[in-house]
Order: C-alpha cells, then structure tokens, then sequence
C-alpha cells in the first residue's frame, strides 16, 4: 500500500515528447540524478497551458493529455522527471516506451479521468495510490512493478507472474511470433506477458548505464545471460566532439568498450578511427547478417521497429528493460494490437519509400498506431527492397507503432485474424512529400509547401543513410551543384555503405556538387554530428524526427534523401522530380 502523495501541479498538453522531456544533447552520460536541471527545458510553448515553463524542484505532479512521452526510447525521460521531483503524472493516455520505462523505475503513473480534472499549473493536489480510481487504466502487474519500486526490485523480490495461455484464437503475425516466445499456445491483446528474448541490440548511450545497473543488482563479475545474443555498436555520440566540447561521449564509448571486453561478446562493433562509428545499429546488424526472421528482438532505441523490415517482432525499450534481459533473457511485454495497411501499386519515378510512410503518418497522426504492431501486407511488397522495408518499418514509432512487421519469414496472420483496423494505400499516385516542423505526422506534397529557403541539407540517420537512399541522392546531384549558402552534409549509414557508395561514385558526386561526406554517425539526427542546427537555421533532412531541439535550436522538415538532395541545389525546398532526366 503506498502513501499519499500531496504537490504542485504542472499541466501539459497532448503529445509531448522525451526530446522535450530531456533534450539529447545532455544524455550523453552516465551521471542520470544530473539530468533533473533540464527536466523538460525544450517543451514547446504551446504544450503549457499555464503559459509557464517547468520549473524542476517547484512540482511534485504533472497532469498531461494525450500521449505524453511519444518519441525517443530514452529512460532518461522518466528519471529526469523524477530528479526533477516529480512524483506523479496523470494523463489521458501514455506512449508505449515511456510508460514501460517509467513502470521499470517505478514512477507512480494515473490514468484517472477525475484525477487532476480542471487542475492548472500552480494548484495543489492530492493523490492517493491506495484508492483503487488511482490505477484506472493501468495493469495490475504494472501497478505491482511500480509499488515495489521498479522492476530490478520486482524480479529480486522473487513475486511470481504466473501466466496461462489465451483460449483458442486466430493470431496475427506478431501475436505468433510473441506467443512462441512466451511459451504459450495462443496471446490475446492486453495480456502481460514474459517472453524469452532472442536478440537485444544496445548502444552507448544505454549500454555503460545498464551495465551500471546489472552490477549494482546482480554483482561484479555477472556474466549476461547468452552472450551470442547481444548485438552492441558505438553510434550515437562520436561527433558530438566536432561540434561542441563534450568529454562525457568519450566516456559513454569507454564504458561500452569495457563491458565488451568483461563480457567477451563477439558481436561488438566499436570505433576504428576518431569520429567514425561502425555504423548505425538498425543498417548495421542487418547488413552484418545477425538477424533472422520471426524472432522477438528488443532494443534501447525507439527505432528498434526497424527490424520488422526483416520479419523480427522487434520491440523499442529502456535501460532497465536492458539490464533485465542481459540478466535473464525475459522481459514482460503487454500483447498489442495489430494493425493491417494493404499496399497497392508501384511507386512513381522519384517518389520513394520515405514519401510512402510521411504520407501514411499523415493519415493516421502521431498516436494512430499507438501500442499496435503495423502488419504490413499487399502486392507492392514485391516492388519494396530491403533498403525501402527498413525506411517504412523504421518510422512506424512515428505514429506510436510497437513494431512495422513484414512478412519476410515463415510466419503469417491467420486469415480470420483480428486487426483493429486496415488501411490501404496505392503507391500509383504517390508524390514527394515534406514533413514541416516540429512532428512527423505534419506530412504534406512538396508542391503544397510554400517557399521554404534552407541552410542545411543532410542526408543520413538510419532512415534516410543506406546505400539506395544514397543512389537517390546522387542521381539528383549528378552533374549539378549546391546552390550559394547552404551546406550539403551526407553521412553513410555504415563503413559498408560508404565503401559501395564510394565504388559507385556517389561519394564524387556528392563532393563534386559541393557537399560534405563525413563518417558514419547518428550524427545531427539528434544534434550530436555535423550539420547539427543553429538558432534561426531551417534544415531539410533526411531523417525520422523533427520534434523541438532534436536536431539542434533550428527548424528541421523531413524528406526522402532525393528530396534533400534537390532542395540542397535549389536552396529551398523543391521537388526532386525536375531533376531527373
């Protein structure tokens, strides 16, 4: 039974998301009790109903509408929030990841209707966990993880989660591929369960905290649970010394090398050189063959749902989710939903899969997939590569999606399955899309866009840096130049991406035109590389989000690199199809 909690209130809109919650540019560290100071420092004003920014140290409870946490998989929001002093948050409803990360730390979550009703920032308010209105809309076993102070603390107090298997049903393909992992015979939406984890995938920014955690829990000198079975890169922070002083991302580098090494795990991409990563993880394990079709994959990125491009259940999470499953190969999971979207049709000449899915987050917006796995199905898979699977899969998060699935492997939906919708979309009549500031869901034709100038122009980002997105860029390029005040910043995906694209010319094209290659690299995608934006700079990328202060203090719209491409040699953003011949 937990004790009241009594505090200030903060009230937040719909839709904040954990680039607000805790800006990335202070998440390269290990030292998270700092991260309160800036505990919400880049909320968008129009997410502040009370006209006041937040305050860290002033309020005990933050009452919020809908979707709060959306975005980045970080756990960092939730415990920036808490050394801020935040005790409670209420709201209408929760992002997947940050819900699960905040539930693993132990943060008291509401989704009361009455809880914080007509509440406005300053007020005081009472509310008590021990009412059962409290836990409205919140699992019992969630409520239990939270009141026993986190999940590290539930899994060594030993409770038992005893689970039995559905009635007979039909499943979608991602409710079998869960159920197989669970060890059960059949799921149903809305069940918790524990499921034996085929592949995690981390980086630095997760990795040396998790590490951290796993042995303040389970002692020095554990050993993780499979070693075969951890995918590890060093991507996120390498650059961030060629734009700012920053000692603390060569020490998020250090500490992934160290555990590597006590570890012994041989699937371990680190840093060759200065500034130049390995690759990206969401190009790089694909590319290295790590994967395999039909398996439940968890990873530290809310990217992860990239992997569904390859037939994984590939599921985004959170450090302490990471340190459980190094620990012992499970994690619980709430069984979600599915979602159908039939394709129909073959893309147009210069429309591309990063169109496709602006287009589709344009339909559905930033909570329309929220805690469902998108089944992708339809004759235009045959006409869809790798490359273009990954780009659709990868920004599914975008709309709140658990996962964009595939049908790669052996695994298929029942045919009397149940989906909670299906959508359908022709590619025929598909055209350039741009995505304008500041959420992805803003998705609108080029040609609808009025005369946008730009700065920057950047190609890369585990969306828009594989080796076809380069293809498209260059075939713009080719034989032009950049247009006088903007820059043109192309970073390959992976060292692989950039040797083909150097054997096929497109790097020269790049660099003829007037741009500039650099390493690979997360890079500016969320401010830590080249290209990273200054107060005032509009950019067009070739990236997944452009929430406030992701990619630097400037105005990001997102595009497919072709459109990037074009937009670099017109100096605004232009449609690429003129430039083809």
């Amino acid at each position: 039974m937990s004790d009241e909690i009594r505090g200030k209130v903060f009230v937040a809109g719909d839709d904040v998301n954990t680039d607000e919650i805790i800006p990335a540019r202070y998440c390269a560290t290990t030292d998270v009790a700092s991260l309160g100071q800036y505990a919400l420092e880049d909320l968008h004003p129009s997410k502040s109903p009370g006209g006041v920014p937040f305050q860290p140290g002033e309020y005990d409870i933050i009452v919020a509408g809908e979707n709060f946490g959306c975005g980045s998989s970080r756990e960092v929001a939730p415990v920036a929030l808490m050394h801020a002093g935040v005790k409670v948050i209420v709201a209408r409803s929760f992002a997947r990841i940050f819900y699960r990360n905040a539930v693993n730390c132990g943060l008291f979550l509401s989704r009361s209707s009455t809880l914080g009703e007509n509440a406005s920032t300053g007020d005081i308010l009472s509310a008590d966990p021990s009412d059962e209105e409290f836990w409205q809309g919140i699992s019992p076993i969630h409520r239990t993880i939270i009141e026993s102070g986190g999940l590290t603390a539930f899994n060594k107090s030993k409770r038992e989660a005893p689970q039995d298997s559905a009635a007979p049903r039909p499943m979608t393909h991602g409710q079998k591929i869960l159920a197989r992992a669970a060890g059960l015979d059949y799921v149903e939406p809305g069940m918790t369960v524990f499921a034996n984890v085929d592949k995690a995938i981390t980086h630095e920014l997760v990795l040396p905290v998790a590490a951290k955690q796993l042995e303040a829990a389970y002692g020095a000198g554990f050993k993780i649970w499979d070693r075969e079975k951890l995918l590890v890169t060093v991507d996120h922070t390498v650059q961030i010394p060629l734009i700012r002083e920053d000692d603390r991302s060569r020490e998020m580098a250090e500490g992934v090398a160290q555990f590597v090494k006590d570890q012994d795990l041989p699937h371990a991409f680190l840093p060759l050189a200065p500034f130049t990563s390995q690759g990206i993880c969401h190009v790089l394990f694909p590319e290295e063959g790590l994967l395999e079709p039909d398996i439940l994959l968890i990873g530290t990125d809310s990217h992860t749902c990239t992997y569904g491009a390859y037939g994984a259940l590939a599921v985004g999470v959170g450090t302490t989710d990471l340190t459980e499953v190094m620990a012992s190969g499970r994690i619980w999971l709430k069984v979600p939903e599915s979602i159908r979207i039939d394709l129909t049709g073959e893309m147009p000449r210069g429309v591309h899969a990063k169109d496709l899915i602006l287009h589709i987050l344009s339909r559905v917006t930033m909570n329309g997939f929220t805690d469902a796995v998108v089944e992708f199905t339809g004759p235009a898979l045959d006409h869809l590569s790798d490359d273009d699977r990954s780009t659709i899969a990868n920004m599914v998060v975008e709309g709140g999606g658990t996962c964009g699935l595939f049908p790669v492997g052996v695994v298929r939906a029942d045919e009397d399955a149940v989906f909670r919708s299906t959508l359908s979309f022709d590619l025929t009549e598909l055209v350039p899309y741009v995505a304008p500031p500041f959420k992805p869901d803003n998705g609108i034709p080029v040609a609808d866009l009025d005369d946008t100038a730009v700065d920057v122009a950047w190609i890369g980002s585990c969306t828009g840096g594989k080796l076809e997105d380069l293809a498209a860029a260059a075939g713009v390029l080719g034989g032009r130049k950049v247009a006088p005040g903007v820059r043109l910043i192309v970073s390959p995906a992976t060292l692989t991406t950039m040797e083909k694209a150097g054997e096929r010319g497109y790097l020269r094209t790049f660099l003829e035109a007037g741009g500039q290659v650099v390493p690979p690299s997360c890079g500016a995608c969320l401010g830590m590389g080249p290209g990273t934006l200054k107060d005032g700079e509009v950019g067009v990328f070739a990236s997944n989000r452009n929430f406030k202060g992701r990619a630097g203090t400037g105005s990001v719209y997102l595009a497919s690199p072709a459109t990037v491409a074009a937009s670099a040699l017109g100096g605004r953003i232009t449609d690429p199809r003129q430039f083809l011949t």
